[in-house]
């Protein structure tokens, strides 16, 4: 019961992290979201809002200069020449005022960014234009006026009076229409604030016509008002004053414009995306640049090395230790037999019988069992000389066995299942090139520890290409008891073999060594293979290798660099 009770507690906690996990991604998706559209819009906006807000500047700037040199080329013109002009100003207004209205009334079909820029831009230099030309228009006015009062007295007054009957006939018509509105209001009740209905078409209509006649009362009684001074001047009449813009009228015009590029410099100000990307922007192309050549880098290498230098080493001759090499080393283990028809010499565990006088240094961790009576000491070190490499390939704090009598050792390893041993004997005046990491122990003849001589190749390309300069050498006699991960073999090198570097463990001192690259191409590229495999060919040679790669196997692959250099180093000094 207990059980059943822990399974369902932790399905249902595994669950509740799942959904929490779950609604905190919808909720930052959506937030992301939201960022990320105002990052968007300030990008389009504030750029293209102040580059809106210099041209309608210039514009202005263009256009009052144009106008004030209309107006002042008309001072001295006459009343029939400035009424040509003021008509030419209404048709020019009345122009820019429809264009005014179709923009306004497509302001609700703007959605994009630069629909909604170009929409401010065409309000803001539209109502400049017509800004401009009231102004002028204003000026021409008040000019023709003082030149009609300067010309006829009486003209002047009949136009004063022309202008009272105008205005309160102007002002009958407002409040007959006025009345008109209130007394539709009143009887369509509701309806007159429900849209599409008739009612409420019939009051927009009204509401449209009392403004219209109010402004144009309005306009009729200021153009009175006007008349009027000029005629209290009349007798000392005073000059007219050059034609200036006002520039605060203008000022309110581009507020909408100024409202808009406030808000979004706003937005830009609140928003902490928009504020990180300003502040990794200058970076950005440098950082595109060292991306792009960490990918292309490593690629132009690879293929410099594949199709330049692998082709170069493989023109140069091979590495050879030494010439004098006698029969294949003999491989006195428990498969021994089938040896003669394959080229498998370990298994899981083998038998060293040890000759009385016999010393066995060997890793504890390979030694399975071992009859009673047999001297155990310790060795801390498999070679003083070495000392380096003895460290580095585990070959230290090593269980000396001695024995009287003959006795049966097993070698096994108990700590790795996939590693296998073999016996290789060498003969008085034979040698093997050996690497120490494949060395589990060895098994002395009459006590003589055998002769391990360093050899450096550092003229040659093969050594530098694969980062190995040096090459021991173990000379017999001797009994080397190597291990390997899934098994170890012995082949002839007569024909000619090639290998994975990482599956080398050693070769006779006669082979003749040398590397070759690895195809095809594509998989060496995408880094899953190595560069070169190695090649042993000669007379009587042979080589030996593990079944498969350590470095192959999912916990042998160095993920840490300084791991990686240090495996880097050890392989250059044949460890």
């Amino acid at each position: 019961m207990g059980h059943f009770l822990s399974v369902v507690f932790q399905a249902v906690r595994r669950n509740l992290f799942v959904f929490t996990f779950i609604v905190l991604v919808l909720v930052s998706a959506k937030w992301i979201r939201g960022e990320w559209m105002h990052v968007q819009s300030i990008v389009k906006e504030v750029p293209a809002l102040r580059a809106v807000q210099q041209d309608v500047n210039d514009h202005q700037a263009t256009v009052a200069q144009r106008m004030a040199q209309q107006v002042e080329q008309l001072s001295g013109a006459t009343v029939q020449q400035l009424d040509a002009q003021i008509r030419g100003i209404d048709k020019d207004i009345s122009l820019q005022q429809r264009e005014l209205d179709k923009v306004s009334l497509a302001s609700g079909a703007f959605t994009g960014a630069d629909r909604i820029v170009e929409h401010v831009r065409q309000q803001a230099m539209r109502g400049a234009e017509i800004e401009l030309r009231r102004q002028a228009k204003a000026h021409l006015v008040a000019l023709r006026a003082h030149l009609v009062v300067l010309g006829n007295r009486q003209a002047a007054l009949h136009t004063l009076e022309q202008l009272r009957l105008a205005h309160v006939k102007m002002y009958a018509a407002y409040q007959s229409r006025q009345q008109e509105l209130d007394q539709s209001q009143a009887a369509g009740g509701l309806l007159v604030h429900l849209p599409f209905t008739e009612p409420y078409e019939r009051v927009r209509q009204l509401e449209r016509a009392v403004n219209d006649l109010r402004a144009a009362n309005r306009k009729a009684y200021k153009d009175f008002l006007a008349q009027q001074a000029l005629l209290e001047r009349m007798s000392l009449p005073t000059p007219i004053a050059a034609f200036r813009v006002d520039e605060q009228r203008l000022v309110m015009i581009g507020t909408p414009l100024r409202e808009r590029l406030r808000q979004a410099e706003g937005l830009a100000a609140q928003n902490h995306v928009w504020q990180a990307y300003q502040a990794v922007r200058p970076v950005l192309p440098a950082a595109a640049g060292v991306l792009i050549g960490w990918w292309l880098v490593p690629a132009a290498i690879r293929i410099f090395f594949y199709f330049v230098l692998a082709p170069l080493a493989a023109r140069r001759p091979a590495i050879v230790i030494g010439k004098t090499q006698g029969n294949p080393p003999a491989s006195p283990s428990a498969n021994a037999r089938r040896a003669r028809h394959s080229s498998v010499i370990s298994a899981v565990s083998q038998n060293v019988i040890l000759a009385a006088g016999d010393d066995m240094l060997i890793r504890p961790d390979y030694c399975q069992s071992q009859p009673a009576g047999v001297t155990v000491t310790t060795t801390l070190l498999f070679s003083w000389r070495h000392w380096l490499t003895s460290i580095a390939a585990h070959l230290w704090m090593l269980k000396r066995l001695r024995t009287a009598h003959a006795a049966d050792v097993v070698v096994s390893s108990t700590v790795d299942a996939l590693d296998e041993v073999a016996l290789l004997e060498i003969a008085a005046g034979e040698a093997i090139v050996l690497q120490p990491r494949g060395l589990a122990g060895i098994v002395c003849k009459g006590g003589r520890r055998p002769t391990i001589r360093s050899h450096w190749r550092l003229g040659t390309l093969h050594a530098w290409l694969t980062l190995q300069l040096r090459y021991l050498a173990f000379e017999g006699p001797v009994t080397l008891i190597v291990k390997g991960c899934r098994g170890v073999r012995l082949e002839s090198a007569v024909s000619g073999r090639i290998i994975s570097q990482d599956a080398t463990l050693g070769f006779s001192v006669n082979a003749m060594y040398a590397t070759v690259r690895a195809d095809p191409f594509i998989p060496y590229l995408r880094g899953r293979q190595a560069l070169f495999h190695d090649q042993f060919s000669g007379q009587d040679a042979y080589f030996l290798y593990e079944e498969v790669p350590r470095n192959a196997r999912p916990g042998g692959q160095q993920q840490n660099p300084l791991e990686v250099v240090l495996d880097v180093g050890l392989k250059a000094f044949g460890i």
